[in-house]
């Protein structure tokens, strides 16, 4: 497997993820309306304590973003968490269209399971919610591990929600 590292978000990165953000590939399934760069990092760059943004590479050329939330018990993914230790919840995006299709997603998603599970030792679950029309995401996910739980109404979207032990 090719090296894949996973750096934390930093406002040095304000750029390179907001360019990836206006991306056509990117906006059909992650369109959160951010379209300048002062939104971004309003949204992207404020401390969260339960969610964490992180630039990977692979062989150290930035190729997209991940970022990891805690499924709390009382969260819309509560009722999916793991009946013992912590559970967490992905997103993630390849920054260019050019590397959509090439098996990124399930390498980077194998090795950010290993990566966030030795940082939490008592990661015992991690959720995946892509849009239902996102197929190639979700066969990619499926590659990585990932299985089918549930569907969640997120009007005007449905989402397939995919859960992975580690």
């Amino acid at each position: 497997m090719t090296s894949v590292g996973f750096t934390p978000l930093a406002l040095e990165h304000l750029s390179l993820l907001h360019g990836w953000l206006q991306q056509p590939h990117v906006r059909a399934f992650w369109d959160d309306g951010h379209r300048t760069p002062e939104q971004v990092r309003s949204s992207y760059f404020e401390p969260d304590p339960d969610g964490f943004g992180f630039v990977f590479t692979l062989v150290q050329r930035p190729l997209g973003y991940l970022q990891a939330y805690r499924v709390d018990p009382d969260s819309e993914y509560g009722p999916w968490r793991s009946v013992q230790g912590e559970t967490w919840g992905i997103d993630l995006l390849l920054g260019e269209a050019a590397d959509t299709g090439q098996g990124y997603g399930p390498q980077v998603i194998a090795a950010f399971l290993d990566f966030w599970k030795s940082a939490r030792p008592e990661l015992r679950r991690v959720l995946i919610d892509p849009d239902v029309r996102n197929v190639r995401a979700i066969r990619a996910y499926e590659k990585a591990g990932f299985s089918a739980v549930g569907e969640l109404l997120r009007p005007p979207v449905t989402l397939q929600l995919l859960a992975a032990e580690v």
